[in-house]
C-alpha cells in the first residue's frame, strides 16, 4: 500500500511542476535574436571563425547579426541589452571586424555595417544610455580603424548619430 501511495504522491508532484512550468513559460515574453554566420573553409590550425555573444535582459529586445568571414580571419560581435524595446543590427563582411554594443534603457537603436579586410581591423564600440537614441555606423577599407560612440539620452529626444569611414 505504501508503494502505491508514494507513486500517487509523485504523480501529483510531477503534475504540479509541469503546470507551474507551463504557467511560467507562457508568462515570459521572449526576446528576438537572429544570427547568421558564414565562413569559407578554415584550416584547423588557424582557429578562426565568426563569434557573437548576445545578452538580453528585458522585454521586446531585438538583435540581428550577420557575419561572413574570409578563410584567414573571423569576426566578433558582442551585444548587451538591458531594458525594453532595444534594437541592434550588426553586419560584418571580410575579416578582423570587432563590434561591441551596450544598450541600457529603452527604445535604443543601433545599426553597424563593417566591411574589413584581413590586413587590418575595423573596430566599433557603441554605448547607449537612457531612452530613444539612434546610432548608425558604416566602416569599410583596410588598415586599423576604430570608432567609439557613447550616447546619453535621458531626455528621450537625442539626435541620431551617423558615422561613416572609408
Amino acid at each position: 500500500m505504501k508503494l502505491k501511495h508514494t507513486s500517487t504522491k509523485q504523480a501529483i508532484i510531477a503534475t504540479i511542476l509541469l503546470t507551474a512550468t507551463f504557467s511560467v513559460s507562457s508568462a515570459i515574453s521572449a526576446d528576438n535574436s537572429r544570427i547568421e554566420q558564414f565562413s569559407k573553409q578554415v584550416a584547423v590550425q588557424h582557429n578562426q571563425g565568426n563569434y557573437s555573444i548576445i545578452e538580453q535582459i528585458g522585454n521586446n529586445n531585438h538583435t540581428h547579426v550577420s557575419q561572413s568571414a574570409s578563410y584567414q580571419a573571423g569576426n566578433f560581435s558582442s551585444i548587451y541589452q538591458l531594458g525594453n524595446y532595444n534594437s541592434a543590427t550588426v553586419a560584418q563582411f571580410g575579416g578582423n571586424n570587432i563590434s561591441n554594443v551596450s544598450q541600457v534603457g529603452r527604445n535604443h537603436k543601433v545599426d553597424i555595417t563593417q566591411s574589413g579586410s584581413v590586413s587590418g581591423g575595423l573596430n566599433s564600440n557603441v554605448r547607449q544610455l537612457g531612452s530613444r537614441s539612434d546610432v548608425q555606423i558604416s566602416q569599410s577599407g583596410s588598415g586599423y580603424r576604430g570608432i567609439s560612440v557613447e550616447q546619453q539620452a535621458f531626455s528621450s529626444n537625442a539626435r541620431p548619430v551617423t558615422v561613416e569611414t572609408y
